[in-house]
C-alpha cells in the first residue's frame, strides 16, 4: 500500500474512533490531502486538538499508544503530545498547540476556529476528515521560518484567494501577531499574486 493509502487508512480509523470529538489534520499530511506538490511524502500524521478534548481522544486511541501524554515546551512551541501507531502509520496527537515567535503568539484553537474554517476531505472512500485551513499553515510556517513550506502554501493560497481570505482574517483577529509580521505576510501574498499574474 502507498504512503497515502496507509495514511488514509489511519485517518479512517481515527475518524471511526474519534467521531464526535473536534480534531483536525495538519502538517504535511494535511497538505498532501489537499493535493499540494510536496517534495517528499509525509512521514507521520499530525492531529491537532484542544487541551479540553485531549483526554477524550487519547482514551479512545489508547490501545494504539506507543507512549504517554507529556507536556512539551521548547523555545517556540508549547503542546501536550502523545504518539500512536495505527494502520502502520505513526500518529502524533498535539493538544493545545501554541507557537510563540517573532513577537507573536499563535494558538491552535480547534473547536473555535480551525475546525469551522477547515476543508473537509474524504478518506478511505467514506470518512470525512477536517484539514486545517491554508491560512493556518501559512502563519505556522512563517513563524517557524520555513520558506520552503510557506512558499508552496502561498502558491496554493493565491490560486483561490477568495476562498481562504476569511480564514486568514479570523486567525489574525483571534491571535496576537505584531503589525510588522502581519504586514510581512500580506506583502508576501501580494508579491506572490503579482508574480503569478504577470
Amino acid at each position: 500500500m502507498s504512503v497515502k493509502g496507509r495514511i488514509e487508512s489511519g485517518l479512517a480509523a481515527v475518524a471511526q474512533l474519534g467521531s464526535g470529538i473536534d480534531w483536525v489534520v495538519g502538517g504535511s499530511t494535511g497538505l498532501m490531502l489537499r493535493g499540494l506538490p510536496l517534495t517528499s511524502e509525509p512521514r507521520d500524521l499530525d492531529l491537532y486538538i484542544d487541551d479540553a478534548d485531549f483526554d477524550r481522544l487519547y482514551n479512545l486511541l489508547r490501545p494504539y499508544a506507543v507512549d504517554s501524554p507529556v507536556v512539551s515546551v521548547t523555545d517556540i512551541y508549547r503542546s501536550t503530545l502523545c504518539h500512536f501507531e495505527l494502520e502502520g502509520v505513526s500518529v502524533e496527537l498535539v493538544g493545545g498547540f501554541v507557537v510563540s515567535a517573532h513577537g507573536c503568539r499563535y494558538e491552535t484553537k480547534v473547536s473555535e476556529l480551525l475546525k469551522p474554517l477547515a476543508e473537509r476531505v474524504i478518506v478511505d472512500g467514506k470518512y470525512f476528515v477536517h484539514t486545517v485551513p491554508l491560512a493556518h499553515e501559512l502563519w505556522f510556517n512563517v513563524l517557524r521560518d520555513r520558506p520552503d513550506r510557506y512558499q508552496l502554501i502561498m502558491d496554493a493560497y493565491i490560486q483561490d484567494e477568495a476562498r481562504h481570505e476569511e480564514a486568514l482574517k479570523q486567525l489574525e483577529s483571534h491571535n496576537t501577531f505584531t503589525p510588522e509580521m502581519v504586514k510581512k505576510v500580506h506583502q508576501m501574498i501580494a508579491d506572490k499574486r503579482t508574480g503569478v499574474l504577470r
